[in-house]
């Protein structure tokens, strides 16, 4: 079973300062700051829901049981756990490349920017380092970024324990506002508006301009 736990995460402002979001609300007193504030965090939460991304720089550890262990995969009939379909690419359960037959693990809650490392529990229950030389990260615009272990590189065998791999990394498009593109920003606002003027349930999910603002980085998941 594969385990996720996140290190780091921005603050709601760090993407959408206060005052930007009151100058477009045109608003110029104070009372509501805190309530604006909340609205700004749910705004950001709904536009990464629907683009199924981070917009800044998120920290994860992964933990994986074996080497095996599939969080997701790039494949429409992909799957979250192995040996839940028999009719997939794998290698003992885990997902390899159909292209190229080579083991990839899948890093969720894309972008992904980097990979800070991938350890492992060796056979004497030791933790190692993978050398980076070993893998190969690939990160896309539309699709889950991934780890492909290279050519004629072998995995090490495992102790038996819940976190015997560990792939720490980093995901989201920067670490300022500024490296976000400025038509997530704008959707943001648009919804920042629709919370501030329609402080009830609405039938509709996000306001369409938003949606189609967004609509260019949202990525499938499978």
């Amino acid at each position: 079973m594969v385990r996720l736990q996140i290190n780091t995460r921005p603050t709601a402002t760090d993407l959408i300062p206060l005052s930007t979001a009151k100058e477009f609300l045109r608003v110029t007193h104070s009372s509501e700051d805190t309530t604006i504030e909340a609205m700004i965090a749910g705004a950001i939460d709904s536009a990464q829901n629907f683009t199924n991304s981070n917009f800044l720089s998120h920290t994860y550890t992964m933990y994986l049981q074996s080497w095996s262990d599939v969080y997701v995969n790039n494949t429409y009939n992909g799957y979250l756990y192995r040996d839940i379909e028999t009719n997939l690419n794998t290698v003992n359960g885990g997902y390899f490349s159909p292209y190229t037959g080579l083991a990839q693990f899948v890093i969720p809650n894309p972008p992904l920017r980097a990979i800070t490392h991938i350890k492992y529990y060796d056979n004497t229950n030791t933790q190692q380092t993978y050398s980076a030389t070993n893998y190969t990260m690939f990160s896309f615009i539309n699709q889950k970024g991934f780890v492909e272990i290279n050519k004629d590189v072998n995995l090490p065998s495992l102790y038996e324990r819940a976190d015997a791999v560990e792939i720490k990394f980093t995901t989201g498009f920067g670490n300022s506002s500024g490296d976000v593109p400025a038509a997530i920003k704008q959707a943001i606002l648009l919804i920042i508006g629709k919370l501030y003027e329609l402080r009830e349930d609405s039938v509709s999910r996000l306001p369409k301009a938003s949606e189609y603002l967004l609509e260019p980085y949202r990525i499938k998941t499978y």
